[in-house]
């Protein structure tokens, strides 16, 4: 008996640790671009939806709503990358990414692209596309980054890019939310220390039992 509990004592000083961690990919003012000026959050034009919660309509220059104030319609034929790096915890099990763009982006993962922007396509829209990856609700696109998992990088940092491109006039922007869960290997066998009074109420519980059972042997030896 004792040497049961002894055994369940120490097995109960170690752990095995599953862990799992999400990471979150959203449009705002740190995203990076190259056009030379920052990335701003931008007033959206009236005719796009509302941003995704947690994220916001952004842009290298006011090119959002024509009413606000230093309003900028980039030329036709623009065409800026946006990007966020970050750095996974572990391997990549999967994930979604949601993205909305005037006129229309392509989305690349480490340079792979994963979606191609749809260009001349000859559609007419006056304000806001009407195309994939669009800034109407009902044009929005959902990525499955699950079927991706390869472009992951799970050694180092990586890469999504937004290349958005201005095909109609007016407005511009782009907006993006998305999460990438990751999951680690079980983390080795590590020793749990208990607390001072637990290992007190052990060692009373112990001595108690060693107590017993040697009263049980002067009874069986007198008997």
């Amino acid at each position: 008996m004792l040497k049961r509990l002894a055994l369940l004592v120490f097995a109960s000083s170690f752990v095995l640790t599953t862990k799992a961690d999400t990471i979150v990919a959203s449009s705002a003012s740190n995203t990076s671009n190259n056009s030379g000026n920052p990335t701003l959050n931008i007033a959206p034009n009236p005719s796009w939806a509302a941003p995704f919660a947690g994220s916001n309509w952004v842009s290298y220059t006011n090119s959002g709503n024509p009413s606000a104030a230093g309003y900028v319609s980039p030329a036709n034929g623009t065409d800026y990358i946006f990007s966020q790096t970050f750095t996974l915890s572990g391997t990549a099990t999967g994930g979604t990414l949601d993205v909305m763009a005037d006129d229309t982006a392509s989305v690349s993962l480490n340079g792979n692209l994963i979606y191609s922007a749809a260009l001349g396509s000859g559609v007419s829209y006056p304000t806001c596309a009407n195309k994939p990856i669009g800034c109407l609700t009902s044009t929005e696109d959902i990525i499955n980054l699950g079927n991706y998992l390869g472009d992951f990088n799970s050694s180092g940092t990586d890469t999504l890019s937004f290349q958005v491109y201005q095909e109609a006039g007016v407005s511009y922007g782009l907006d993006y939310y998305g999460t990438i869960t990751t999951s680690l290997l079980p983390t080795p066998l590590v020793a749990a220390i208990p607390e001072p009074g637990t290992l007190t109420m052990l060692g009373i519980g112990l001595a108690g039992l060693l107590v017993v059972r040697r009263r049980g042997f002067a009874r069986d030896f007198t008997s």
